[in-house]
């Protein structure tokens, strides 16, 4: 099993730097007796090029999607319920940052906003039933979508699971070289 996986709040907390264009910000939760409200998106915040497909999303517990790499597109990642454990890496070839990996727990209880840029791989294992939103900023294609296998250790993820439920693409996905390979050769949006 993992070490202790932080949550994003306390991951933030510890003020380590982000590689550029990927954000992890908390949502303003306003609470009564009716229960709560919170703004996920305003095109005013900044987050990057506007979405333009939203896509819902229930996991089932041990259940992992990805690890994906988009060349042409931002993710808008929101935990509605449940548990998230997210696999963060920036593969941009040329980036500063390149290489950089972490793990992180976001739930719906702390809600918070991740944004995704182009040319960082991302995976995400629920372990707890779960609903998330996402926002994409081009549809799908899937020429531009590199994957590889969810436990290449190359990754550097430390998941919570060790026999996911995964869809037959990310089931016969190869290596983390071999997708940074091929994935090199697509147009960046850095």
């Amino acid at each position: 099993m993992p070490t202790q996986i932080p949550t994003v709040r306390s991951f933030l907390s510890t003020g380590a730097d982000l590689p550029g264009g990927l954000l992890l910000a908390p949502l303003r939760v306003h609470e009564d007796q009716r229960g709560t409200f919170a703004e996920f998106y305003r095109e005013e915040w900044g987050f990057g090029p506007r979405p333009l497909q939203w896509n819902l999303v229930n996991s089932v517990p041990n259940t992992l999607r990805g690890v994906h790499t988009h060349a042409d597109h931002y993710d808008y990642l929101i935990i509605i319920a449940g548990e998230m454990v997210l696999g963060l890496r920036d593969s941009r070839v040329g980036s500063p940052s390149f290489g950089w990996a972490t793990t992180v727990r976001v739930t719906g209880e702390d809600p918070h906003i991740v944004v995704i840029p182009p040319g960082v791989s991302h995976g995400f294992c629920f372990t707890k039933p779960s609903t998330h939103v996402y926002g994409v900023t081009a549809h799908f294609v899937r020429p531009e979508e590199s994957i590889c296998r969810w436990n290449d250790p190359d990754l550097g993820f430390d998941w919570p699971c060790t026999d996911p439920f995964l869809s037959p693409k990310d089931a016969a996905a190869g290596s983390y070289k071999d997708m940074l390979a091929r994935f090199s050769l697509l147009p960046l949006d850095q």
